[in-house]
């Protein structure tokens, strides 16, 4: 049907993918399923993927779904990502409380993440012959619930998706998380595992690889200023450097995210964050270097919440991300 040969295929979507580039040098590992990489909300993005979502943000099952918590009931939420040109991304999750299943709190979500259409050429002089399309996408199902008083465990499941013209790629892939929220004292602690499973096909003769991911996140919110202060460490499976001589700290700090959201009033939020990997694997070298780094903003109307994000990504640009929360 195409002809452009099953490996070119596979090194066209890698071309495809640069945009992601940085998420890919995170965790130092070659896979068809670049969509995991991306923070599946704006308010998450702000925040520099700290993981310190709300109980309530229905979202909250990509990141770690011990996190999905009866205050997300009947909780919609929907993202939309513009990474470059006609390179887009979205995420919608829904979640709903079920007494009848013992308690369990469920959600689900889609992730898509589509490349555009591109030329069909049989040689670079060529003319066209038509168009091709490359895309990404993830089916999500998830369930928490309380193990202990504050404790609460989960679990979601994942069905992943990758074609570029007429090949694909198909994995199985899960979560695994456990959470403590102390609501009183305004803390949250969490740790998660993600992607574990199989790949059922790959794009090219090489195997994919799933982008396995050992993450612990804390947030704290000040007593006496509102400010919820987070912190995730993330890949710790793979607890190494940019370089080989990395010391201790350095290799610490490569793996540390940090991000803040001060509340000003009950409707409206602002959030920044930094992430270590992504900036290092960024960062040009220029005097003002600010790779890594995202701002981002929230609004409550009444029944809908507004989120914007912005992250730097260095010589890369930046991505715009939107996010609409609301209750059905």
């Amino acid at each position: 049907m195409s002809s452009i040969p099953l490996a070119g295929r596979a090194l066209c979507l890698l071309g495809l993918s640069l945009c992601l580039a940085a998420p890919r040098a995170q965790s130092r590992t070659e896979t068809a399923f670049d969509l995991l990489r991306l923070d599946p909300s704006a308010r998450l993005a702000s925040l520099a993927g700290t993981g310190a979502v709300d109980g309530g943000d229905p979202s909250a099952l990509f990141v770690n779904p011990a996190r999905l918590a009866p205050d997300a009931d009947r909780g919609l939420g929907l993202g939309y990502t513009n990474l470059a040109l006609d390179v887009n991304a979205g995420a919608a999750a829904y979640s709903r409380a079920t007494p009848w299943l013992g308690g369990l709190q469920v959600g689900g979500g889609v992730r898509f993440l589509s490349y555009g259409d591109f030329e069909r050429r049989s040689a670079p002089d060529a003319d066209p012959e038509g168009t091709f399309g490359a895309s990404e996408a993830a089916l999500t199902l998830a369930a928490s619930r309380e193990l202990l008083p504050r404790v609460r465990v989960g679990l979601a499941a994942h069905a992943l998706f990758a074609s570029i013209d007429d090949a694909g790629s198909q994995a199985l892939a899960a979560d695994l998380g456990v959470s403590y929220v102390h609501a009183e004292r305004g803390l949250a602690l969490g740790a998660s595992l993600h992607h574990v499973g199989v790949v059922v096909s790959s794009l090219g003769r090489t195997g994919d690889r799933l982008p396995l991911d050992l993450r612990v996140t804390a947030s704290k919110e000040l007593r006496y200023v509102p400010l919820t202060v987070s912190v995730a460490a993330v890949d710790l499976h793979r607890f190494e450097g940019r370089a080989a001589d990395s010391s201790f700290v350095g290799r610490a700090l490569d793996h540390l995210a940090l991000g803040g959201e001060l509340q000003l009033g009950s409707s409206f939020a602002v959030r920044a964050g930094y992430n270590g990997r992504r900036g290092g694997d960024l960062r040009s070298g220029g005097r003002l270097d600010l790779a890594g780094v995202s701002v981002g903003a929230g609004v409550r109307l009444r029944r809908i919440s507004v989120d914007y994000a912005f992250s730097n990504w260095g010589d890369f640009g930046g991505l715009h991300q939107f996010g609409v929360r609301t209750k059905l």
